[in-house]
């Protein structure tokens, strides 16, 4: 079983119309006395220990009886910014929280899924309870979900054969909610230790944000050097942002035309908000590597030409010498038999 999620998250743009989008149902925040702008998502101060409760208008827009499930969630960082998404789908492998102090989701109270009759319109309230912070901020969301129907894909699609596919959509409505203390943080990005990441033929390492602040304008520029420091490649990272006390990895596309077991230099320098910071890194290709980049490369970039293992050549010159050694035994019988005749 697959699943669909179409998902239209407000932070920090304005409210729209859901009807517009084709959804079901609509959702207002209901902005708190100490609301923060005028904004489409809940910007509020905190203070440890409080207990704020927020609230929320959802309409049922259809003719039919609608659940509406309430689900809190974390903010997470990537390449493409902030996104929001439930702890228990989280992927550790590419993003994560590198403090748990800062997970969200788990001071949101849980609320029981709503069900609205036809055309109904009910507030919803649920309560966030701060915990033992008091710099930075503490970014997380809520999510409004229904389910639209099951959906099941074409038979005889050269790709799933005969296989019968059904993948569960769902339409979703996301608003962020940010909760900020009476002290800053001070800026902290680095860069974890790269590697080589065969099987998408690139250079692997983690983007963190050690601060409790969401990070504006991230941006930079990187090189990759061989063993005598000659440069291969370089690259751009376009600009992004992260979410406060947040970590994602990221994958530089490998650019040179051939790709060998060694050791290599990442030379990367990073903008943050005006500010840049240089970094130099080591990190090796093996042979494992290469063999995982052989296997992929045809379907990530063909243009790429990877090294053998030095064993190959053996073979191939040992393959050599034998068809040389069968043809000077061919013409040698050839001329006895001539010579005889």
């Amino acid at each position: 079983m697959l699943i669909s999620l179409t998902v239209l998250s407000l932070y920090p743009t304005d409210c729209f119309a859901a009807e517009s989008q084709g959804f079901p149902f609509t959702a207002e925040i209901i902005a708190p006395v100490d609301q923060i702008g005028n904004v489409g998502y809940y910007h509020i101060p905190g203070q440890s220990g409080e207990e704020i409760t927020l609230q929320a208008k959802l309409s049922n827009l259809t003719s039919e009886s609608l659940e509406i499930k309430v689900v809190p969630m974390n903010a997470y960082s990537s390449q493409e910014g902030i996104f929001y998404q439930s702890p228990l789908e989280a992927n550790a492998e590419h993003y994560a929280l590198t403090d748990e102090k800062y997970n969200m989701a788990q001071y949101i109270t849980a609320v029981e899924p709503v069900t609205l009759t036809a055309n109904q319109t009910q507030v919803v309230s649920f309560t966030v309870s701060v915990p033992d912070l008091n710099t930075g901020t503490l970014l997380g969301g809520i999510r409004f979900i229904v389910f639209d129907g099951t959906q099941e894909l074409q038979k005889g699609d050269k790709d799933l054969g005969n296989s019968q596919i059904l993948i569960d959509k769902y339409q979703a409505l996301d608003f962020a909610i940010q909760i900020d203390f009476s002290q800053q943080d001070k800026t902290s990005i680095s860069v974890g230790d790269p590697i080589f990441d065969g099987e998408n033929i690139g250079v692997s390492l983690w983007f963190v944000n050690q601060a409790a602040m969401i990070q504006e304008k991230i941006s930079g520029t990187y090189d990759i050097r061989d063993k005598v420091n000659t440069v291969l490649f370089t690259g751009t990272i376009d600009e992004f942002r992260m979410s406060p006390m947040a970590e994602f990895r990221k994958s530089l596309s490998w650019q040179y035309k051939t790709l060998e077991k060694g050791t290599y230099t990442l030379s990367l320098k990073l903008n943050v908000d005006g500010a840049e910071t240089s970094f130099d890194k080591s990190f090796a290709i093996n042979q494992k590597d290469v063999t995982e980049a052989q296997q992929a490369q045809v379907k990530i970039n063909p243009e790429i030409k990877t090294s053998y293992p030095i064993w190959i050549w053996f073979v191939i010159g040992l393959f050599v010498l034998v068809i040389l050694f069968l043809v000077i035994k061919y013409l040698r019988l050839k001329r006895l038999t001539d010579k005889n005749k």
